[in-house]
């Protein structure tokens, strides 16, 4: 199962085409359920999403490894701190990743990648990494000889920035988890209802959409297939809000038939403006 089960909807309110809401803890105990029925056996969380943690370390039943991220820290002691918070609020007593949510932190205080391999060393951690937003932030890291266990990064059909650097990551053996498939909804969204601001790129969801009409399949099973054949990534993080959710796209890669011309199809999708494929600029 390449699923990694991401829970920043479990604490906040996230996701440009999220129309339910934060999960009851009802709900949430049906989606832990659900996710250990279809073999998914990861979570993805953070100190940043709301009451996450203290969610899943209450209501999981210790079913899944953990990866956690921490924020912004300046000292180590603070990156101590935070790490040992979220052990508690996870109810654990060792994680399976612990990633700087923003890799910034590391190139900026390069000396926290040392608390990260001591608390590695003593057993809190099995691998530790960053989460990367852009392709130079990841070359900055590796001239510090900040060389990840585990890394977490966008990707998706028409957001391949870093499609240089996985094989890159592959050959350090580093394990590789994207994020933003769905683009946080954007790919579901009407492309003649738009935001404003993300109008520019009307004509390339257009194109994307009718391809996929074409060829007789949803935008969710391209987007999920696409990222899930390549095979220098590990692990695909998804976020859902509902456990009918969760079973609906697991359904979407059970059955799906390789389909490599339509790929390279929309691999052809001219994006004028690709800085609106980064959430942080909507």
């Amino acid at each position: 199962m390449k699923i990694t089960l991401g829970t920043v909807q479990f604490g906040i309110q996230y996701g440009i085409s999220n129309t339910h809401g934060v999960p009851s803890d009802s709900e949430l105990e049906s989606i832990f359920s659900v996710a250990s029925e279809l073999g998914i056996k990861q979570l993805d969380t953070a100190k940043a999403y709301g009451n996450s943690e203290e969610r899943i370390g209450q209501l999981s039943n210790s079913k899944f490894d953990i990866i956690t991220k921490f924020p912004n820290l300046d000292s180590k002691e603070d990156l101590e701190i935070a790490l040992s918070e979220s052990l508690q609020k996870l109810n654990v007593s060792s994680i399976y990743g612990y990633l700087a949510h923003n890799a910034d932190v590391l190139i900026q205080n390069p000396s926290l990648w040392k608390v990260l391999l001591e608390a590695k060393k003593e057993g809190k951690i099995k691998k530790i990494g960053y989460s990367l937003y852009t392709p130079e932030q990841l070359e900055q890291l590796l001239d510090l000889n900040c060389i990840p266990d585990l890394v977490q990064l966008p990707y998706s059909i028409l957001d391949r920035k870093f499609e240089k650097q996985l094989s890159i990551l592959k050959q350090l053996g580093t394990e590789v988890h994207v994020r933003s498939v769905f683009l946080q909804g954007l790919y579901f969204m009407n492309p003649n209802k738009l935001p404003e601001k993300l109008q520019p790129l009307q004509d390339s969801l257009v194109e994307l959409k009718n391809l996929c009409i074409e060829n007789n399949v949803s935008v969710g099973e391209v987007a999920l297939n696409y990222v899930i054949s390549n095979p220098n990534i590990d692990k695909l993080v998804i976020g859902i809000e509902t456990a009918e959710q969760l079973r609906e796209n697991i359904n979407l890669v059970t059955n799906w038939k390789s389909n490599k011309v339509l790929f390279s199809k929309i691999e052809a999708i001219e994006i004028k403006d690709k800085s609106l494929l980064n959430p942080v600029n909507w």
